[in-house]
């Protein structure tokens, strides 16, 4: 967000200060975390905690060509990968964070100023932060 939108959301916004900006920075940190394991639930293959995941038939084939220690992305042989229980633990981090941070400095406002969408389409933004309603560029 260091740019000229910044500029234009600090006139915009007169409640915006630095404790503001440090939650976006944590928020965009961990998007990027978000946005990494949703383009590995689409391509079927990626690290999670440094340990490679396939969701193919783990044979032959995978093992040469994504080495030998890869491992099955399936959790106990159901339909949820381990990507997307990545992203959920990423998602419920994030949720976590902004309604500490919401109830800390805003506990007198009605309405939240800090808002948070996901959506887990990597071709776009999977978090999408918005501040009284603006959306903020995290990436």
């Amino acid at each position: 967000m260091l740019n000229l939108q910044s500029v234009y959301f600090g006139q915009r916004h007169k409640d915006f200060d630095c404790k503001d900006y440090d939650l976006i920075r944590k928020v965009a940190r961990l998007a990027l975390k978000h946005q990494r394991q949703c383009v590995n639930s689409c391509n079927g293959e990626g690290f999670v905690n440094g340990q490679h995941y396939y969701n193919g038939a783990i044979d032959d084939y995978a093992r040469r060509t994504y080495g030998q220690s890869t491992k099955s992305a399936y959790i106990d042989d159901s339909e949820v990968m381990i990507f997307d229980q990545e992203a959920e633990k990423i998602e419920e981090k994030i949720n976590k964070i902004i309604y500490q941070f919401n109830m800390d400095k805003y506990a007198l406002w009605r309405v939240k100023p800090f808002t948070v969408e996901y959506q887990g389409d990597p071709r776009g933004a999977t978090v999408k932060l918005y501040y009284e309603g603006d959306y903020i560029d995290l990436y």
